[in-house]
């Protein structure tokens, strides 16, 4: 099976830990995670990071937003052990790109494209103003007029992606739900951080209807709650680096492969069944040709045509079946690692 390359785009409000999180997703798999790593193939991107890792490790100085108009790309590499698992091209956008009227600037236009071929979107809110939600009750009538997540304007470009996406009939994107700065559920409901994360969980279908409830067929969704560390309440432009502690940084890329692979396992298995239908129909050719007194002497020409169709289609379906079985080992392996995160799809929740 060839090395898969995937695009992975994320977006959210300013604020919401984006750039913060690419930092320590980074700089987290770079080290090695249970067997997984992440590289970027530009050697000054990896400089880049590790600078600012490194600071925030000396410091407490927080990775800066993503700069104006600049959206930041990196060319990933994600492994697990010495084999390469996928690349990912992975770009991050500034947090007013989607409020900001197309033209305006060029990361508008280039994001609205980008979201358009992309294969897996991570939209990114911040658990401050997510907590907020909860201790309101969860409700599913969120005023878009204040709402510091964008969640409205997330949610139409997105629906815009899956409608264009299924009417070409192309595979839709995978989505991941990236709650940042978890940390601040438990400190702003007054719950655990278990009992807050069940309440997202199971009223996501309210808080981004897009996404969860009767408005998502077709459409998978990963519920991702991530920190950098415990930091508390307060400034997050500089924290106490001696509570840096990481959670699920990796689960987003491992996600997206999941999603990926899925995608491909369905493909594989139409096409084993397209190919299994051209073997009934080849054979049943050869059946025919072969009939009758005279069928093996004057029908040569079209008997081993149809033997020669019946190899080709043998062979192509025992490399579908071999692609398709090592597609399903690696989907079985990824699942244990996402095992505890909820995922959603066509709407329903299937973990919690």
């Amino acid at each position: 099976m060839d090395v898969p390359s995937i695009s992975v785009t994320m977006i959210g409000a300013a604020g919401s830990g984006k750039t913060a999180y690419l930092h320590g997703m980074y700089n987290r798999l770079s080290s090695g995670l249970k067997g997984y790593y992440l590289y970027t193939t530009d050697p000054d991107r990896d400089l880049d990071l590790a600078e600012h890792w490194a600071r925030l490790r000396r410091t407490g100085e927080m990775p800066k937003p993503t700069p104006d108009d600049v959206p930041v790309t990196y060319e990933f590499v994600f492994r697990r052990g010495m084999r390469d698992l996928m690349q990912v091209d992975f770009v991050d956008f500034r947090g007013d790109s989607l409020a900001a009227p197309r033209g305006s600037a060029p990361d508008v236009s280039r994001l609205a494209e980008r979201l358009e071929a992309t294969d897996t979107i991570i939209l990114a809110l911040a658990s401050e103003h997510v907590a907020e939600w909860v201790r309101a009750g969860a409700p599913g009538s969120l005023e878009r007029a204040g709402d510091l997540m964008e969640i409205p304007r997330c949610s139409i470009a997105i629906s815009r992606v899956f409608s264009n996406r299924f009417r070409a009939r192309q595979p839709p994107p995978g989505v991941v739900v990236l709650l940042t700065k978890v940390d601040l559920l438990a400190a702003r409901t007054g719950m655990s951080a278990a009992e807050a994360l069940q309440v997202v969980a199971r009223n996501l279908g309210n808080l981004v209807p897009a996404l969860a409830g009767e408005e998502a067929e077709g459409v998978t969704v990963a519920l991702c709650p991530i920190q950098l560390g415990a930091f508390g309440e307060g400034d997050r432009t500089i924290v106490d680096a001696t509570r840096i502690s990481p959670k699920n940084l990796h689960l987003p890329i491992v996600f997206s492969l999941r999603h990926y692979l899925s995608e491909g396992i369905a493909r594989n298995e139409h096409e084993m069944a397209r190919l299994s239908a051209g073997l009934d129909s080849s054979r049943g050719e050869l059946a025919a040709l072969s009939q009758g007194l005279f069928g093996g002497i004057f029908r040569g020409d079209r008997k081993s045509s149809a033997r020669q169709q019946i190899e080709r289609l043998v062979a192509d379906s025992r490399a579908t079946s071999a692609d398709l079985q090592r597609a399903q080992d690696r989907c079985a392996e990824l699942d244990q690692e996402l095992r505890g995160i909820a995922i959603y799809r066509d709407g329903r929740l299937l973990t919690d």
